[in-house]
């Protein structure tokens, strides 16, 4: 069996208008099926149309995370789908996600990732993005 045909498409909906994804989310499922693909995995998905590269765990600048959230926040506003998605749907796009949610319906971090983790039970932010999500809502206060 090719690789291709063994690849694992994970796509979860969080809301209405925003769903959370794997790498394979934006690569193989057909063109359309999503207004705006942010993608916050080092390399872009081939759907992509905002990317903001963050690294799954510590080392990540401060402006590139509030970039990716504001740009989440952003196409979130907007009519139509979002997808953000990272490699497995888990870490990367799970705390951005979290992190928009928060700071547009003016609620705490751990609500936002209750529905997050409603979707995709598996997602898990790293402690060092966890904590550039808190910083993120403190400075919004």
């Amino acid at each position: 069996m090719a690789g291709d045909d063994r690849t694992h498409i994970t796509v979860r909906r969080i809301d209405d208008k925003l769903f959370i994804g794997n790498r394979h989310a934006a690569t193989r499922l057909p063109e359309g099926t999503f207004d705006a693909v942010l993608s916050v995995s080092s390399e872009p998905s081939p759907l992509t149309t905002h990317h903001h590269p963050l690294t799954d765990g510590p080392g990540n600048d401060w402006a590139a995370f509030a970039a990716a959230v504001d740009t989440a926040r952003t196409l979130h506003r907007r009519d139509g789908t979002l997808l953000v998605n990272c490699s497995a749907g888990i870490s990367r796009s799970a705390t951005v996600l979290a992190t928009a949610l928060a700071t547009e319906r003016e609620c705490p971090l751990r609500e936002t990732l209750e529905l997050v983790w409603e979707a995709r039970p598996r997602a898990m932010p790293h402690p060092a993005l966890h904590e550039l999500a808190v910083v993120y809502l403190a400075a919004r206060t």
